[in-house]
């Protein structure tokens, strides 16, 4: 009994095995993967740089506020460094709790600062990626890739696969 158990269970194994193989090989192929670097995109393309010179400009705006805000504590801390000795306890408790008020407000402003411009900056990439989109789908279609992604999310690739130039090519 446990040589026939032993026979079925074998000639079960080859049948399953056989099948798990005429079912890879006439399983699909796996397609062409190509990549395309936004960063490049960014800096290359007239679309890419209008973005960006947006993007910089409001930057800009924002860095000089902060500075203005920075420069007046620094001013605010100086004067009343000078002043320590000659005001009287109380006024300089009052002055050290403005000056307290007035770091943490600095403080927020730059965190508040970081998070517009993060937000800025992924309008930004999304724009570009709504004007490379379309680029990107017809240079794939065109060269048979299956997959096109960010050069960020490739960790490595052969340069063959960098359809970049082709799909800056495309965007105005």
């Amino acid at each position: 009994m446990n040589r026939s158990f032993a026979v079925f269970f074998l000639g079960a194994a080859l049948i399953v095995t056989s099948m798990m193989v005429s079912a890879d090989a006439a399983g699909p192929t796996p397609g062409k993967v190509g990549y395309v670097d936004l960063q490049r995109t960014l800096k290359e393309t007239p679309a890419g740089k209008r973005a960006k010179r947006k993007f910089d400009k409001y930057k800009k705006g924002k860095q000089a506020a902060l500075d203005k805000a920075q420069s007046d504590f620094k001013k605010y801390a100086a004067a009343l460094d000078k002043q320590r000795l000659v005001l009287k306890p109380a006024a300089l408790r009052q002055r050290q709790r403005e000056l307290e008020k007035k770091y943490v407000a600095v403080q927020q402003m730059y965190v508040k600062l970081e998070r517009e411009l993060a937000a800025e900056q992924s309008k930004l990439i999304k724009s570009i990626l709504g004007k490379a989109a379309p680029a990107i789908r017809a240079v794939a279609k065109q060269h048979g890739y299956s997959i096109v992604m960010d050069r960020s999310a490739v960790l490595w690739a052969d340069g063959a696969s960098d359809i970049t130039s082709q799909v800056n090519a495309r965007i105005k």
